[in-house]
């Protein structure tokens, strides 16, 4: 039986079919970075007209908030905005979402070698619109600083 209802819910997800996927942009404060000295840099977040993601922290236990994920620096704040409530069909509060384009700031250990530095950024996120969600999902933006 559960079988049947995961069967259920997949097709529906896929008759629907899937939201285009947001887009992410990340972009250091200045162009180089002194040793010793926090690096900051802003992750450029846009979800497609009428979808959005869960703010973090999220409003509610079930819903699945955007996150921010860094390789190849140590993180040391990264400050989510406050979403905009929204509610969705079947809910009776509102939650607290993203939607269109939202910037979130990112502070950043200092690097200790001088150069060029790669900089991974994952952004965990659960997409949905008024109606309906879809799984789970990731997306990766590769940057790079540059710290003198």
């Amino acid at each position: 039986m559960m079988l049947t209802t995961l069967t259920a819910l997949t097709a529906l997800v896929a008759f629907q079919g899937s939201p285009d996927a947001p887009t992410a942009e990340f972009k250091a404060a200045k162009p180089t970075f002194a040793i010793g000295k926090p690096i900051v840099g802003t992750l450029k977040l846009t979800f497609a007209p009428g979808m959005h993601g869960y703010q973090n922290p999220p409003s509610d236990e079930f819903e699945i908030p955007v996150k921010i994920s860094v390789t190849g620096l140590a993180v040391l704040k990264v400050a989510y905005p406050k979403g905009k409530p929204v509610t969705t069909a079947g809910n009776e509060k509102p939650s607290m979402v993203y939607s269109g384009t939202i910037e979130i700031p990112v502070t950043f250990k200092p690097v200790a070698k001088a150069g060029k530095n790669p900089v991974t950024v994952k952004v965990d996120y659960q997409q949905c619109n008024d109606s309906n969600c879809w799984p789970p999902s990731s997306l990766t933006v590769k940057s790079e600083i540059v710290v003198k």
